[in-house]
């Protein structure tokens, strides 16, 4: 801020307030048919249902460390100028141009260069998580989305196939389809695990940063994931199957309790590293 001296003088409390409110409504303002078409899918789109608890988590890590992030007026950099003039023009070009991925992700660049250009490169490494984490809110595109999901079908198949032979089943495989004597199956991308995966390794992502200070022991918790998830997933397809109910509310039941499980999971996995680290450190 400027006096009437011509003198700067750090903000008060309230005005960092005012000014960090009107920013906060005029990115609203800009973005608000971008957020709208965002929740929309989240809504019908189970599969990214997920997306409504990235805001929360990222507010409460801001939060967090709100101590560590008071505005200093010298601290700023103008090249969050750069950011902003990138992530506004993704936003008209991909609205222009009708690709939601780069309107969307503008959203995240925008939010860079306001950090940058108020807090410096300081606050902005204090930030970079929560803003990258952020990107996990994004739903893929549709052809990426497919092509993630198509192996993940297969191996889920061949897996429910190979453990209804040694159960003494008899069924037949024909790519994605489990034929049984009386019902065909089809193991779609809903089925895929993808949905699980996804939550997963958002879940790895944060654990890893809030509880590991290694880069390695984040990377191999988020590896962790990829196995758990495929497992997971492939058991309660091929216990469904082997029970009857291949559609209904235990289907759904069904899929709560695994991923609570796979979650289990995971928190070993967690557990294991950090007392790997533990005995690292004991001399």
């Amino acid at each position: 801020m400027v006096d009437r001296r011509g003198n700067t003088r750090p903000m008060k409390r309230y005005e960092t307030g005012i000014a960090l409110g009107v920013l906060a409504g005029f990115l609203v303002y800009l973005y608000y048919p971008v957020i709208k078409s965002l929740v929309t899918q989240w809504s019908i789109d189970t599969t990214f249902g997920y997306g409504y608890a990235i805001p929360p988590v990222v507010a409460y890590l801001v939060w967090n460390r709100r101590h560590d992030l008071r505005v200093d007026p010298r601290g700023g950099s103008w090249w969050g100028y750069v950011f902003l003039v990138t992530g506004l023009a993704g936003l008209v070009l991909g609205r222009a141009g009708g690709v939601q991925l780069v309107a969307r992700g503008s959203l995240i660049i925008v939010l860079l260069g306001l950090v940058v250009f108020m807090g410096g490169w300081q606050m902005a490494r204090r930030l970079a998580f929560p803003l990258a984490f952020l990107a996990i809110m994004i739903p893929l595109p549709p052809g990426v989305f497919s092509r993630l999901t198509w192996p993940l079908q297969v191996f889920t198949a061949k897996f429910s196939t190979s453990a209804l032979h040694l159960a003494g089943y008899p069924v037949l495989l024909q790519g994605i389809y489990i034929d049984l004597p009386s019902v065909r199956l089809e193991v779609a991308a809903a089925c895929s695990g993808f949905r699980s995966m996804i939550a997963l390794g958002a879940t790895a992502i944060l654990l890893g940063y809030m509880t590991h200070d290694r880069w390695l022991d984040r990377l191999l918790l988020v590896l962790s994931v990829v196995p758990i998830a495929i497992l997971a997933n492939a058991v309660r397809v091929t216990s469904n199957i082997m029970m009857g109910f291949y559609t209904g509310a235990f289907h759904t039941i069904a899929g709560w309790v695994v991923f609570v499980l796979a979650t289990g999971c995971l928190l070993i996995v967690n557990a294991f590293l950090s007392h790997r680290k533990t005995l690292a450190t004991v001399p």
